[in-house]
């Protein structure tokens, strides 16, 4: 009885030891499955691509805001003085002599602005508040000293406005708008560029699982073959100099089984690095291959293209920016005037309180002129300058154009291909399943040789690729085609890219 219950408890912690081992090498060994869906949102978050694209998007976003911020009023407080201390020496002639006067001037003061931008005008109105509290002490050679302190309140309101020239202000929030509109026209694109990427890797990691998955079928398949060769030759219906082919057939199929692993392993570092995943992370990638033609015309794609592609209002930004570039280097030798006007109160008394009671008037109106008169035609020489680049500008967007056209041309081209190639492979595949079984039958029954099984075994393993490799180029060629139209032709609606929102 105890002899029993030994053998029971030694069996209850063997059978406890092998389904913790086999538990732990299930979880192990269980990967995470990715759709391409999430691969990509996985990548828009995390992958160091995206990252920089935000904050180029940022920056051009602050920029923006800053210029805009140069709209509204502003102000600042200035100490110019804490303190100012000055020590000189006079001399002043004196009954046919000289007195010595020596001077020590200590002065505080601060400046309160308050300016208001007028963009309508590019001008500023600025209310200015100053205090002045100016100690002067002087010492002569007659041994006299004398120690004076005023204080000094000032009130101004004064307006600046340049002439005859463009508004640099408004020209300023133009230049920062259009930049923005290029910055997240960029980011789209780049975003999109970054989606087929991913596209692209994630399907050539699939067709990288799929390889090593057929490379196992033909490792069983020759495994099988083998077994049933030994068997015959044992049974003595088959020559020995065809078992060791079917070995030789076996080990090739090993090996290039080793092979494509190896590949597979590179293949899900470059995707993990890609998308942003930790390269430690085990991964496997799930596809949906399922085969449905999209009809596609190629005037549809082209204008479709035409319309939505960011290339072409990136184009036209570009010969916005490059005519305000003309505008602004073209205004370096114009008339220019500058008008500035002040009204002020202002005191000076020996008190503080008495300094802030009977103001004086403090007022002017300056009116300044810049007229050019010569330069040797430096200035139209840098005119010409960036004309030539505006009209290159221009040509680059017509250029634009038939690019567009002949990329689309080729990519429509592409899918057609693919879409042909997978008809004909998809069918060939079948074909070759087929005709394996019925081979593998014939061998059995001795109606095959070895190199005749080997053959169709062959045949099947690249039956497989070629589909395979057909049905992955097709989902990269549609993939490509979203990419240049923004169109997704096969829920028939457009691309929208989702921008970053503004902090």
């Amino acid at each position: 009885m105890k002899t029993g219950s030994r053998l029971f408890r030694l069996g209850s912690v063997v059978l406890f030891f092998f389904f913790t081992m086999a538990c732990k090498t299930l979880f192990s060994q269980s990967p995470h499955l990715y759709t391409l869906q999430q691969c990509i949102d996985i990548s828009l978050r995390k992958s160091i691509r995206i990252k920089q694209l935000k904050q180029g998007l940022v920056q051009s976003q602050m920029s923006l805001k800053s210029a805009r911020a140069g709209y509204k009023s502003n102000s600042e407080l200035v100490f110019s003085s804490l303190p100012n201390y000055l020590r000189t020496e006079q001399k002043i002639p004196i009954n046919g002599g000289f007195l010595f006067s020596q001077q020590d001037n200590i002065t505080f003061k601060g400046d309160l602005y308050i300016n208001k931008p007028i963009p309508l005008l590019d001008g500023t109105f600025s209310l200015v508040g100053s205090m002045e509290r100016f100690d002067q002490n002087l010492e002569n050679t007659l041994s006299r000293t004398d120690g004076v302190t005023s204080y000094s309140p000032n009130l101004t309101l004064q307006y600046q406005q340049s002439l005859f020239t463009y508004n640099r202000l408004k020209t300023g929030v133009k230049r920062a708008e259009l930049n923005l509109e290029e910055s997240t026209a960029s980011y789209s694109r780049s975003q999109l560029d970054l989606i087929y990427n991913i596209t692209t890797g994630f399907f050539n990691l699939f067709k990288a699982q799929r390889q090593v998955e057929i490379d196992k079928t033909q490792v069983e398949q020759s495994l099988n073959a083998y077994n049933i060769g030994r068997l015959k030759q044992q049974a003595g219906l088959l020559a020995e100099v065809d078992v060791l082919r079917l070995e030789i057939d076996l080990a090739n199929a090993r090996n290039s089984l080793s092979t494509d692993e190896a590949q597979l392993e590179q293949s899900q570092d470059s995707f993990k690095n890609l998308i942003g995943l930790e390269i430690t992370e085990d991964l496997r990638v799930v596809a949906d291959l399922e085969y449905q033609p999209a009809k596609i015309s190629l005037e549809d794609a082209i204008a479709k293209a035409l319309t939505y592609r960011t290339e072409l209002r990136s184009d036209e930004i570009a010969i916005e920016l490059g005519k305000l570039s003309v505008t602004e280097t073209d205004a370096q030798r114009e008339i220019k005037g500058q008008l500035y006007a002040r009204f002020g109160l202002l005191n000076r008394a020996n008190k503080l309180d008495e300094a802030f009671r009977d103001f004086n008037d403090d007022r002017s109106v300056i009116v300044s002129l810049t007229v050019p008169l010569w330069d040797w035609n430096k200035n139209a020489y840098s005119v010409q300058s960036q004309k030539a680049a505006l009209m290159s500008k221009k040509l680059a967007q017509a250029d634009r154009i038939r690019s567009i056209t002949i990329e689309i041309r080729a990519a429509v081209r592409n899918l057609k291909s693919a879409d042909k190639r997978v008809q004909i492979t998809r069918r060939s595949e079948g074909l070759a399943r087929k005709n394996y079984r019925i081979s593998l039958l014939k061998f059995e029954n001795g109606d095959l040789s070895s190199q005749g099984l080997a053959l169709e075994q062959t045949r099947l393993t690249t039956a497989k690729t070629n589909y395979l490799n057909a049905i992955i180029d097709y989902k990269q060629a549609l993939a490509d085609l979203r990419r240049k139209t923004l169109w997704n032709f096969e829920a028939n609606k457009r691309i929208e890219v989702q921008l970053p929102q503004e902090e």
